[in-house]
């Protein structure tokens, strides 16, 4: 009995051991899914690509390791993760769908923006530090924390605007240099500069839209009833000066006549009388 107790528990002892092997298999499988998962790069030969970085984070110790990986292949350890951070120059575009909404003094705006920034790659491991997994998915890290910041940047500059000054140019200067500065004064510090904000483009809601639309046309009706009203003035004066022009013509026609036109003008308006001499001589007798 005692020989078949032993035979039993010699068997166990390795189906124990195999059990273990195949639960740290299964962790560590679980950790390089998760990993990979993560943006990471699985153990063995990794590549980084030109332009990147390789950030290596030692899971064993938990910490970062002090050296970046550079372009090119290396090797990756089991309990390491990579993760490949862009140090080129990266580009936002918040435009259509994505404009930024500005809420000015007077009305809303859209705003098209692009905007342009880099990491610096001395300071990589200490924004992982302060972000951990939100860093490690840079499309993430754009969604929650660079693009809200920009947006709010836009809003502040524009924001203070009146819609007239921030339709011009010097106006768009004015605010790009205003966001570009708001942003650099939070991040630089930590790692990322700013190197441009550009506004694209400024479009005006539908309802401000049909707003001023509606006070053009009635601005173009008031400048049209303007210049008939002038053109009334222009003709009325036109025809007052015809008549005085009229009257200084026949005023000069009249004195230019001469007396013997007048004389001749007089008589021919006098009727002759014949009489004979008695009647002649009976009318002086009369008198």
């Amino acid at each position: 009995m005692a020989g078949k107790k032993m035979d039993r528990d010699s068997i166990k002892v390795p189906w124990r051991r195999a059990g273990v092997f195949i639960v740290l298999l299964a962790a560590v499988f679980a950790f390089l899914v998760v990993s990979l998962e993560l943006g990471g790069h699985a153990p063995g030969l990794t590549h980084i690509d030109p332009g990147n970085v390789g950030l290596v984070v030692d899971n064993y110790r938990g910490r970062v390791e002090p050296s970046l990986m550079t372009a090119g292949t290396h090797i990756q350890g089991v309990t390491e993760t990579v993760y490949e951070i862009p140090t080129q120059l990266q580009t936002i575009i918040l435009d259509q769908d994505n404009a930024i909404q500005v809420n000015t003094s007077s009305n809303m705006l859209r705003v098209d923006v692009s905007v342009q920034y880099q990491y610096d790659p001395t300071k990589i491991d200490d924004l992982y530090n302060s972000y951990q997994d939100q860093f490690e998915n840079q499309d993430n890290f754009q969604s929650v924390y660079i693009k809200p910041d920009i947006k709010s940047a836009i809003n502040v500059a524009i924001g203070d605007m009146d819609t007239a000054t921030a339709l011009t140019t010097a106006g768009k200067q004015q605010a790009q240099a205003a966001a570009l500065a708001t942003l650099n004064a939070k991040w630089a510090s930590q790692g990322l500069q700013f190197t441009a904000v550009s506004i694209r483009g400024i479009d005006q809601d539908q309802a401000t839209k049909d707003i001023l639309n509606g006070l053009l046309q009635k601005q173009q009706e008031i400048d049209n009833a303007q210049l008939g009203l002038q053109q009334q003035m222009i003709d009325n004066q036109t025809a007052i000066s015809t008549a005085e022009a009229d009257a200084r013509i026949n005023h000069l026609e009249a004195s230019s006549l001469t007396d013997l036109y007048v004389d001749d003008a007089l008589l021919s308006q006098t009727h002759q009388v014949y009489m004979d001499s008695n009647q002649i001589m009976g009318a002086l007798k009369a008198k």
